[in-house]
């Protein structure tokens, strides 16, 4: 099992370098961070954009070994970078410099495309020094308020994350305020349909269970003061919040008050794909990078 971004970054160290096309490489955070993942050599860049500008950005920041894909309009740069992934040159993409509705327009193509005929949903891993599993919280980045049928595609897309954290059965939670069914609070009715789903492998290799609060997940002793009998306690593996605001939420608050290290990925396409935010530290886009890296292959069929 895989519960540090240290060991997921040794992993990424010890396969084959993958090659990662970047959507507009014409940005000094984006080259920096391709320079540190250069350094660790687990891959070799593709910049999609304009070589009048990137070529000045690779030398100043000394990147070594990569490749320029010249193109200027943002819908250009967009449909090479997504043609690289299709046509297997590249085994991931991230989005560099370009606005992400006009990369993720792109990805969704219905010829030319990354589609699957599966939800993209947002997968924030975290490593929090109390809990002793890498948190893999779904979706603050992308569904604002999915359906119970999104619901399912969200946990099928974080189950594929676990596995290749080397979790044979997943354990994911519907995370709510209270554990009982409550018809005015939605996020609890989904989390008991999503519990019987499991229960009827519906959702594949994963164990399922809620609604669930988030102290009994994180405490064993808060569990058994509320009388509640789960295996979930101090061993989840993903945590299904209700919408993208909880999630964000979630996100941010382990980030600043618990010092919780991070890395993220955007999962539902025929490969994984990076989405940095300008206020992500070096050490995020390093771990989102690392992260992109153990789940591209063979990701096709996974």
């Amino acid at each position: 099992m895989l519960t540090s971004f240290t060991q997921v970054i040794e992993q990424a160290k010890n396969s084959r370098r993958r090659n990662l096309a970047i959507a507009d490489g014409a940005g000094e955070a984006v080259v920096e961070a391709l320079v540190e993942a250069e350094k660790m050599g687990i891959i070799k860049p593709f910049l999609v954009g304009d070589p009048d500008k990137i070529e000045p950005l690779a030398k100043k920041y000394n990147l070594a070994d990569y490749e320029i894909i010249p193109a200027k309009e943002p819908v250009e740069i967009a449909a090479k970078t997504v043609e690289l992934g299709r046509t297997g040159k590249c085994d991931m993409i991230m989005k560099g410099k370009l606005s992400t509705p006009i990369l993720l327009k792109a990805v969704l193509d219905k010829q030319k495309g990354l589609r699957t005929g599966k939800l993209l949903s947002h997968i924030a891993v975290m490593e929090v020094e109390k809990y002793p599993k890498l948190i893999i919280m779904t979706d603050g980045g992308m569904n604002i308020r999915p359906d119970i049928k999104q619901k399912s595609q969200i946990v099928a897309n974080a189950g594929i994350v676990a596995e290749k954290f080397g979790e044979k059965l997943p354990k994911a939670v519907g995370l709510a305020a209270i554990e009982i069914v409550n018809p005015d609070m939605p996020e609890t009715t989904d989390a008991a349909m999503l519990t019987k789903m499991s229960e009827r492998h519906q959702l594949g290799n994963i164990m399922f269970e809620g609604p669930l609060a988030m102290d009994v997940v994180l405490s064993k002793n808060a569990a058994k003061a509320k009388h509640i009998d789960t295996e979930m306690s101090e061993d989840a593996d993903i945590f299904l919040v209700p919408d993208i605001a909880s999630g964000n939420i979630f996100a941010k608050a382990l980030i600043y008050l618990a010092d919780a290290k991070i890395g993220g990925i955007v999962m539902g396409a025929k490969l994984p794909i990076v989405l940095l935010s300008r206020s992500d530290t070096a050490e995020t886009k390093s771990n989102s990078i690392a992260l992109a890296c153990i789940i591209s292959e063979p990701f096709g069929s996974s």
